[in-house]
């Protein structure tokens, strides 16, 4: 817009008085005036309006014609699904417990919650449970695994080289932290983050 404009004011061919017509042209061609707008927000309103009390008159209406069977069934139909809304907020704030308390951080699980997460808060609470001590588990495993590693492929430093062994440490843990990531493996992203700063902690 402020280029346009602008080409329109630089214009040596044009005086004042053609400046401002086509200043008014410009903006006239490429905007809509304010009271257009103002009218059009008005339709839009007007119509939700009419949409929403269309809906209620159309429920009151199929109230009256309803049988009280039906009246009956379709409440029960409104407190079931209230009731599963219900079971389901509270199996996945079960989940959610279990992982806090295992350790693992937000952005840790809620990917996988939704998977694991249903209207059984029982059926939830075990899966959950089960996923945390296989995860605790793999994070030993693999713990174990790189101490291993770690201390077979330790070597003595040459002399006056003292960080040597803890270069060598943060270079495998950075390996390791690549290929989890690759993986999308956030139990062992977040592992490995943490190893590779407490080693380079050790160097400063």
């Amino acid at each position: 817009m402020e280029e346009e404009l602008q080409k329109i004011l630089a214009n040596a061919d044009l005086d004042d008085a053609k400046k401002a017509e086509a200043i008014k042209a410009y903006v006239g061609s490429n905007f809509v005036p304010t009271s257009k707008y103002s009218d059009k927000v008005k339709e839009v309103e007007t119509i939700t309006t009419e949409k929403n009390n269309l809906s209620v008159e159309y429920e009151n209406f199929k109230q009256t014609k309803m049988t009280e069977e039906e009246k009956k069934a379709e409440q029960a139909k409104k407190e079931a699904e209230a009731n599963q809304k219900l079971m389901l907020e509270v199996s996945r704030t079960r989940a959610e417990n279990i992982f806090a308390k295992a350790g693992f951080k937000e952005e840790d699980y809620s990917s996988i919650l939704d998977s694991i997460v249903g209207v059984d808060i029982e059926k939830t609470k075990t899966l959950a449970e089960s996923l945390c001590n296989s995860l605790l588990k793999q994070k030993e495993n693999i713990e174990k695994q790189v101490k291993d590693t770690i201390v077979k492929g330790t070597q003595t430093p040459p002399a006056g080289n003292t960080n040597t062994t803890a270069t060598s440490d943060v270079e495998k843990y950075e390996k390791l932290l690549e290929e989890a990531t690759k993986k999308n493996d956030f139990v062992n992203i977040a592992y490995y983050t943490r190893l590779v700063q407490q080693e380079k902690n050790k160097q400063k």
